[in-house]
């Protein structure tokens, strides 16, 4: 099995390339993938498993998680998970009770670390693989790695998690596979929605400035209804914003979906318009068409360049103003031609 992981964006070491080669594809019995995030690192990971399955027929695959960040992980597409819990049962564990845990990945023939933290280093060293491969941050941690690759800032994330199976040959399919049903627009009863919320509070855009938007563009497409989603904690929570939009009577609220139910609302959406965060990805990767408000984090690596999707920032990474983002928000909808 060759490693073309040589000179530029990634690197393999001389014993790896050699134990590869006493592998083949068809040879790779196990593979284990560590991912410690919120659920729109957990939603871009689909293509890299798909490819993982195509490449490596006969692997099992196991993804390796934390307890609190399970919520919409792509369970349906591996064979086992492996969970290190922080607390049960609202208590926390011990350092001797995570030792353990993180023992239990087991022996793989290959482990890859899409986390880079401290949690994933010590599964790592604390469990047995052929080949060890992840995009580490901090050089010591290039120490337990095998295959090491550079990630960038300037492509999309989802490109560099397939990264991980082009460095055994895969291809990589482009348009993107997420292997989710395909859902219809409504267009009967057309609705775009709002996300308001984000992972932390200062990936969010100012909440007045998304009530000034939704009134602008209830107004900019009366016959649309503009729905606020409802998020998981408390402070994600929409009513205080539909009670100062209620002479917007095309605003309506939506209570929080179970993941059953989100993909499908997302997908038959007319746009959905968001910060950084893990409902705009789960509308991306149903093809629903999305506007991302970028300021605290990159905007070129969540950004899909395939026409659907439209990030705002300013050149300076400051917060975009109401009417930049309305104004982008309707040319948009109008670039894509849906029927106002």
């Amino acid at each position: 099995m060759y490693l073309w992981a040589r000179e530029k964006g990634g690197y393999s070491s001389k014993k790896a390339r050699q134990t590869a080669e006493q592998m083949t594809h068809e040879s790779v019995r196990s593979i284990a993938i560590m991912r410690h995030g919120a659920i729109g690192d957990l939603v871009i990971l689909r293509p890299l498993l798909l490819e993982l399955r195509e490449i490596f027929p006969n692997a099992s695959l196991t993804l390796s998680l934390v307890d609190h960040y399970q919520y919409g992980a792509p369970i349906d597409l591996v064979d086992n998970v492996h969970i290190v819990y922080k607390k049960i049962e609202g208590k926390k564990t011990s350092f001797f009770e995570r030792i353990k845990q993180m023992k239990a990945l087991g022996e793989h023939d290959i482990i890859m670390d899409m986390a880079d933290d401290a949690l994933s280093m010590w599964t790592m060293i604390l469990n047995k693989a052929k080949l060890k491969m992840g995009f580490p941050y901090r050089e010591y941690r290039k120490l337990f790695l095998d295959i090491v690759l550079e990630r960038s800032d300037f492509l999309l994330e989802t490109e560099n998690l397939l990264h991980f199976a082009n460095v055994f040959g895969a291809r990589s399919k482009h348009p993107l596979q997420y292997a989710l049903p395909s859902y219809v627009r409504d267009t009967i009863n057309p609705y775009i929605c709002y996300f308001t919320s984000a992972s932390t509070q200062h990936k969010c855009w100012p909440k007045d400035h998304f009530i000034e938007l939704v009134r602008k563009m209830s107004k900019q497409f009366p016959k649309m209804t503009h729905i606020l989603m409802d998020g998981v904690k408390p402070d994600e929570k929409v009513d205080d914003m539909i009670d100062a939009l209620k002479d917007c009577l095309n605003v309506q609220k939506q209570e929080l979906l179970g993941l059953d139910k989100v993909y499908e609302y997302l997908g038959k959406a007319t746009m959905v318009v968001a910060n950084d965060t893990g409902v705009r990805n789960m509308a991306i990767v149903v093809n629903t068409p999305t506007v991302g408000i970028f300021f605290a984090t990159g905007a070129f690596r969540y950004w899909p360049r395939d026409g659907l999707h439209e990030a705002i920032f300013t050149p300076n990474a400051t917060i975009p103003s109401i009417e930049m983002v309305f104004e982008q928000s309707v040319e948009h909808i109008r670039t894509l031609g849906i029927n106002e």
